[in-house]
């Protein structure tokens, strides 16, 4: 019997570091750096029934030092003071363009299509994308996104992570994101990324009509960012936005994120299903094989084999924590890896038998 958990133990744990080397490229790999010229671009937010939360980014997109930027505000059908808000600060604001979506029976409160709206208001073809409910962490950010754009980089994927707050949902949420991240950047690093994140990415207009926008999933209600990057993007054309001064923080609860991780997975090709469900799997495995056969059988080698896949898996995370500036959800990483592992688990269970 201790053959069988040592070979087994020894299998997974071989799989787990294959999967950290295989990012560890990107960890280590320095921030991508743009040009020194700042492109004149676009930023489009769409708004709907988020009066609340306008005041506050309103504030934060006014402190961007970016000299020549547009910001296109998107108003899908909103029923609350959105639109009246929108309309008070573009009075003040000669750089503001209000697009403002009304509901129609073919495109009834659809994103896709009051994105499609604002990429085609904008006045230029360098695009942002952000949401109303998150944190600016530098008024650098329009900038350093922007010079990211050349010719041959069409697509600008961004690091978002959730905002610090108190208890161990918030640490379990914002691990859980720095590995999806981790695995996200270092895919994209050798192949092409899995997922955007809604509250911080770009892409030129001119790859957005060369690829029919959104014209093939508009019935979908969901996976605007995801499934364009399907289509559009490769290991070419897309740059990867790290730094800190280019990062977003947004706000989520344990259910919002569980909602959103199970669309985001619908979106998903099968081979990123498949990769990242034998990441998940491989994990749970190791710990279950890792705690049975450290209580049933007390020799060194077991705990050679954990010990050396703890310190390989431990500093792949560690230095992605830090490249990320995210080092607090580091401590205790082993904790936070158990009990996000529990979390994703689930879903993918979940979603394998739902449509």
């Amino acid at each position: 019997m201790y053959q069988y958990f040592l070979i087994s133990l020894g299998v997974v744990c071989v799989v787990n570091i294959v999967y950290y080397l295989v990012f560890s490229k990107f960890v280590f790999s320095k921030h991508q750096q743009g040009a020194s010229l700042v492109n004149e671009v676009s930023v489009l937010v769409c708004v709907k029934n988020q009066e609340e939360l306008l005041e506050n980014f309103l504030t934060q997109i006014k402190k961007q030092s970016h000299p020549n930027y547009e910001l296109v505000l998107i108003n899908n059908a909103s029923y609350d003071n959105t639109l009246e808000l929108l309309e008070a600060y573009a009075k003040d604001n000669s750089h503001v363009t209000i697009v403002d979506v009304k509901n129609n029976e073919a495109f009834w409160g659809s994103k896709k299509y009051a994105l499609t709206l604002g990429i085609k208001k904008a006045k230029y073809k360098n695009l942002l994308f952000t949401t109303p409910n998150v944190e600016i962490t530098s008024p650098e950010w329009i900038n350093e996104m922007s010079k990211l754009y050349s010719v041959d980089k069409q697509f600008v994927l961004g690091y978002v992570n959730f905002k610090k707050t108190k208890g161990v949902a918030n640490k379990i949420l914002r691990y859980s994101r720095l590995i999806t991240n981790l695995c996200n950047f270092g895919w994209a690093s050798m192949y092409k990324p899995y997922v955007a994140w809604e509250n911080n990415l770009g892409y030129t207009s001119d790859l957005f009509f060369e690829n029919n926008g959104f014209s093939t999933h508009m019935s979908e209600q969901t996976g605007a960012e995801d499934l364009f990057v399907r289509q559009a993007v490769t290991t070419k054309n897309v740059a990867l936005a790290t730094s800190p001064t280019m990062a977003i923080r947004v706000d989520s609860s344990l259910k919002e994120w569980i909602v959103e991780r199970s669309n985001q997975l619908k979106h998903y090709t099968s081979t990123a299903k498949f990769t990242l469900g034998l990441l998940y799997f491989s994990q749970l495995l190791f710990w279950i094989l890792a705690i049975i056969s450290g209580v049933l059988f007390h020799e060194p080698l077991i705990y050679m084999l954990i010990g050396l896949r703890f310190v390989i898996v431990g500093l792949v995370i560690g230095k992605a924590a830090f490249k990320f500036s995210e080092k607090e959800v580091f401590y205790l990483f082993p904790l936070w890896e158990l009990l996000s592992v529990c979390l994703q688990i689930p879903i993918f269970i979940k979603n394998l038998f739902s449509k």
